[in-house]
């Protein structure tokens, strides 16, 4: 059993990592940034292309043009014609691992191959991403494609209604291009995309927009093969950066309760509380967002499901992305406990605060630390999280100055930013509930 007496000492000695996954190396090709890291357990190279184009780049009235675009990719090529050989090409060459996303920031292109097959497998890819066929007949099998993706999470035409509304009062200083939902757009813009709009969004897919991760088997005959893949890249305009809001008003209409019908949803006997506050990048830091989420989630946990014992789940979800940081806390119980849920979790907050959870904190570091030492890397999680740090216009952290942050990130900073930024009369609040419970929540 731990002692109070050891909680109350915070760390302050740093542990370190003697191998570190993530200690990437960094070269600037052709104006292409090439980011490496042999892992010496690694049976196959592990390849993220990136490319600074996603759904923020797309125009308004045609969003979901760039996960369009990423579509059309995988139906043909001047090397590999058809769906087919391409599927082709994944199997012989890339370990049958070839995919893709779209994000808002940017699209990324990722497989993995062996060494034997480095040239083959780049040519490939180089032809896939930069040489597209984008014939009219695949457009249009993409475009019923992507609808019924759509519909799978988009669901109907009163929920995509509700998500719009929903979305312009949380973030109504942020641009409306970037509102929504997912990078798939918006069914309706879908069905407006042309092939003149593809080709104008491919124009962004230059050297200038590109930047690219190995990771696993590096060595001098894959960053030779990659740089004779550069070389041959159509050259451009580099995209220009995202506007950063530098002032984020708080929501419009603070509190909603709707039914799940309502929205659009299946009804459900179980309710939704959500809580979301966005803020300027300018006023927080990650160490701190990521000590409150930590915390947070623990706390609330205990309390409303140990304590409790009616809470379904909880979640504390508090991070940066490239132009706001997303504040968002959420519980699912049952409709008759949502009025204690809410205000265990506005007591919770006080608390912090006032900090009474500072041994809660300095154990749930120790539990991070232990966690992040004992961890064992796969080589493809080691190229996934750097993409995902890439994109979101970040450096690599290294599980060495991850493990420093963690020791540093200060309580004290912690109850200020929750104090400062995460009031009551700031924050929008949703409560979702069954049809039996209408007009009896508040």
């Amino acid at each position: 059993m731990i002692k109070k007496e050891q909680n109350k000492t915070p760390i302050n000695k740093i542990p370190k990592v003697a191998f570190d996954p993530y200690d990437y190396k960094k070269q600037t090709y052709r104006g292409v940034d090439i980011y490496t890291k042999a892992l010496p357990w690694a049976n196959c190279t592990f390849l993220k292309w990136i490319i600074n184009h996603g759904a923020q780049d797309d125009k308004i009235g045609t969003e979901g043009t760039a996960h369009f675009l990423e579509h059309i990719m995988f139906d043909g090529n001047d090397l590999y014609g058809d769906k087919k050989t391409i599927d082709l090409f994944s199997k012989e060459h890339l370990l049958d691992s070839l995919n893709a996303h779209t994000r808002f920031t940017d699209t990324c292109y990722v497989c993995k191959f062996l060494p034997q097959k480095t040239a083959p497998a780049l040519e490939g890819i180089h032809r896939l991403i930069f040489k597209p066929l984008m014939r009219d007949e695949d457009i249009e099998h993409e475009r019923k494609v992507i609808t019924q993706e759509g519909w799978g999470y988009l669901l109907n035409e009163k929920y995509i209604d509700y998500l719009k509304k929903w979305s312009k009062n949380l973030y109504s200083d942020i641009p409306e291009k970037s509102r929504m939902s997912s990078p798939l757009g918006w069914i309706d813009t879908v069905a407006k995309i042309s092939k003149k709009d593809l080709k104008s969004a491919h124009k962004n897919y230059v050297r200038e927009n590109s930047a690219i991760i190995l990771a696993g088997i590096v060595n001098d005959n894959t960053i030779k093969e990659i740089k004779r893949i550069i070389d041959q890249l159509p050259t451009g305009k580099k995209r220009t950066p995202f506007r950063i809001p530098s002032k984020i008003n708080i929501p419009k209409e603070k509190r909603w309760v709707k039914t799940y019908t309502e929205i659009g949803r299946t009804d459900n006997k179980q309710a939704l509380l959500e809580i979301d506050r966005i803020l300027e990048i300018k006023k927080t830091d990650e160490d701190t967002l990521g000590l409150i989420e930590t915390v947070l989630r623990e706390v609330l946990f205990r309390r409303l499901r140990h304590d409790n014992s009616w809470c379904y789940g909880v979640g504390v979800n508090f991070f940066r992305n490239p132009k706001y940081v997303s504040q968002n806390i959420w519980v699912k119980v049952a409709p008759e406990n949502l009025k204690d849920a809410e205000t265990i979790i506005w007591d919770t907050i006080d608390r912090f605060i006032k900090g009474e959870y500072k041994e809660d904190c300095e154990r749930e570091r120790k539990i991070v630390i232990d966690r992040t030492l004992a961890s064992e890397f796969l080589s493809g999680d080691v190229a996934e999280s750097a993409e995902r740090q890439i994109a979101s216009g970040k450096k690599i952290k290294t599980i060495n100055e991850y493990l420093e942050s963690v020791v540093k990130a200060n309580y004290d900073k912690g109850a200020k930013h929750l104090s400062l930024y995460f009031k009551k009369e700031d924050v929008f609040t949703e409560i979702n509930i069954s049809e039996e419970f209408k007009g009896k929540v508040e």
